[in-house]
This record gives C-alpha cells, structure tokens and sequence, in this order.
C-alpha cells in the first residue's frame, strides 16, 4: 500500500496548489487569495506546496507559442505530481482562456489518482459559459461534474453553477481578509464624511469593467449638486487624461495610478464612501477591504456583492451600467453622513464575523477531509455539498 492510501482518515492531506502568484506587490484578487492562503496554518499543517502558473499577459504572443507553453507546462505539472506525491489537488480557475488552461491541470491529477477540488473566481464564468459553444459548453459541463468539489465564493454563484452543471457538486467557501488586514483597515482615524473613493486595476480596460466610465460620466454633476463632496479616483491607467477629459482641477478630486501598502489602506481610512459600480464581480476583495474600513458602499447589484452587503443595511445597489442609479445611489449617501457611518458600521461587523480568513481556513480543511473521506469509503459524506440542484436540467 502507497504512504498515500494508508494515511488515517483523520489526518490532514498534503495539498498541491495551482494558481498564479505574481512577484510582489500582488494586486489580483486570485494573486492575493494565493498569498494569504500560502501563510495560513491550514497551509503549514497540509505542507501545501504551489504549482505556480502565473505568467504575465501578451496579446500579441502567437497561438502556437500559447499552445507550446501550456503544453510544457502540463508536463511540469505531471512531473511535480510525481515528486510531491499530493494527496489532494486544489485548482483555482476563472473563466475564458485561464478555465481551459487550468481543466488541464485538473484532468492531469484525476488521471493520476487524485482527487480534485476546483475553485472558480471571477465575475465573468456564465457569460463565458453562454458565449461558449455547443461543444465547450460540454466540456466545461464535463469538467466541473468530474471533479471532486467545485468551490464558489458564494450561494448565488452555487446556484449558477448548479444551473450550468447540474451534476457538480458545489460547496461555498468565500473570500477572506487577514486579521492584521482587518484591524489596520478599521483602525480609527480622521475619515471625511463626504469623501468617495473608487479603487481601479491600474488597467484601462479592467477600469472600463470595473465601471470607471461610468462614475467618469456622472462626476461633474455630483460635483456641482454637492458642494461638500470629494473624490478620489486611484488606479488609474493614466491620472493626467482623466483629469483633462474630466476637467475638474480643484482639490475636490484627487487621481492617482495604482496605490499599495500603506497609501492604499490609508485611502480606506480616509474616505467614507466606496464607489463600486462594477459590470462583472463574484466576491470583490476591494468591497471587504472597504467593508473592513467600516465605509458606506454604492455598488451594482452583480455577483455575491448583495450577499455580502445585506442591502440596503451594508450598502446602496444599483443595476450594472445604470448611470442614473449610480447617480442617485452616491447623491444618496452624499446627502447623509448618518447613514454612511450606519453602513460602515454593519459592513465591519459583518466582515469580522464571516469573512475573516481564519473562517475560509476551516472550512477548506473540513472540505479537504470530506473528499478524502469519500474516496476511502466511496460513499459521499452527509451534508458536505451545498447548492447542488440535481433536479435541473444544465443550462444549453
């Protein structure tokens, strides 16, 4: 018998990570999740190791240099299952391009003989689903029933993959701040009632997606209706275009590139206002630093951003690409102190009470020894799978 088949069902498996993990500073969502994940104790006891497949983007690098690359890179993959002998792979995937390159890294354990918990990010995964055709739907139907778990950040993203998949077996597991994260952010200090503070990707086009145009669009009037209002408007892609095309030269709005460490948890602190007008989420890791910051929020009403803001008590929603709600939602806000700092108030609590990555640490153990329980036994483990819809037919 393998040391691997004869470890006690009580013991914690040894895990083989695979994701990006840029060289610092990390700014991705995934990138930062990776990061924490890699300090936790979870991560010590398990001797998690990371296959790490970052590689930054080119557009312009040809398909059969893609192709080349990826295909070296299953190979380390195999060679590095080889080596460290995992007892449990966990994949994290988006959607696109990252989804089939990852389903490879997925298949490649399964073939090995072990098992797989796929952990799906990004606020894009349905549409990149029904933009699919017929038979890559299939194989993203294919892939998501064939693993062990699939782990979404939360229950409506459970339910949508439950819609595409209907054989998946989904389980929640959020996204989570460090405690030393979360009292830094929430550290009390001089915040400005009305100040509004937007936090972009530092690229044009994520900006675009994240709803930069948008708020670029109702600027001028929110700054004439609220005399009292400010702004601050970081990781721009380029500071001096916005403020030429915005025309605003006052102090009342501030622009700035990407910002990190301590000027970007001092912006938190600053600001009482967090303008979220994203057009594609799932758990946005700048709503739970904002959140953590005890700030008022004005977001759209995509992915799990109304779970976690339990409006209207976290925060005012709009839908994505509405200008006009996004208007009124920040006028709103801008109007009352009050209820910002109520918001503020509710979204630390909520932050501290069930997204704190002491939380994601446990429920990711008590799923790594569900699966292992399971492939001991072959039997599935009661009350292990949550959001699954077996009675639906997957989304054609």
């Amino acid at each position: 018998m393998s040391p691997r088949a004869s470890r006690p069902a009580t013991t914690v498996p040894r895990v083989l990570l695979v994701g990006p993990r840029p060289v610092p500073p990390v700014t991705g969502g995934v990138e930062k999740g990776i990061d924490m994940l890699l300090r936790t104790d979870l991560a010590r006891r398990t001797g998690m190791a990371l296959f790490n497949n970052y590689r930054p983007p080119d557009p312009c690098r040809p398909l059969h240099a893609r192709l080349r690359y990826q295909l070296g890179m299953v190979q380390s993959f195999w060679r590095e299952l080889r080596r460290r002998s995992p007892d449990l792979v966990h994949v994290k995937t988006s959607s696109g391009l990252n989804f089939h390159q990852n389903s490879l890294y997925a298949l490649s354990a399964r073939l090995s003989g072990r098992p797989v918990l796929l952990q799906i990010h990004g606020g894009k995964f349905e549409l990149f689903y029904r933009q699919s055709n017929r038979a890559v739907r299939a194989w993203i139907r294919h892939t998501l029933a064939s693993v062990d778990r699939v782990a979404v950040l939360s229950r409506g993203w459970a339910e949508c993959i439950s819609r595409i998949a209907p054989r998946a077996r989904t389980v929640v597991v959020p996204n989570g701040l460090e405690g030393a994260e979360i009292k830094s952010l929430s550290e009390a200090g001089r915040r400005r009632p009305y100040r509004v503070l937007f936090m972009g990707t530092g690229d044009a086009r994520l900006n675009v997606e994240k709803g930069l145009e948008d708020l670029l669009a109702v600027l001028p009037r929110l700054l004439a209706r609220h005399p009292e209002a400010s702004f601050v408007l970081a990781g721009l892609d380029d500071p001096a275009a916005v403020r030429e095309r915005v025309g605003e030269s006052s102090e009342r709005l501030t622009l700035l590139p990407s910002v990190a460490g301590e000027q970007r948890v001092s912006l938190f602190r600053d600001c009482s206002i967090l303008a979220f007008p994203s057009h594609y989420e799932n758990m946005p890791n700048v709503l739970l630093e904002g959140m953590a910051a005890g700030m008022g929020v004005v977001a759209s009403r995509v992915g799990a951003i109304p779970e976690m803001l339990g409006a209207p008590a976290g925060g005012i929603l709009f839908e994505a690409r509405d200008r006009e709600g996004l208007s009124g939602a920040l006028g709103s806000l801008l109007g009352s102190a009050a209820s910002a700092r109520e918001q503020g108030r509710r979204n630390l609590a909520t932050v501290k009470r069930e997204y704190h990555l002491s939380i994601v640490e446990r429920e990711l153990e008590r799923i790594y020894l569900d699966i292992l329980a399971e492939r001991r036994s072959g039997h599935p483990v009661r009350g292990s799978v949550s959001g699954r819809r077996t009675d639906e037919a997957p989304v054609l």
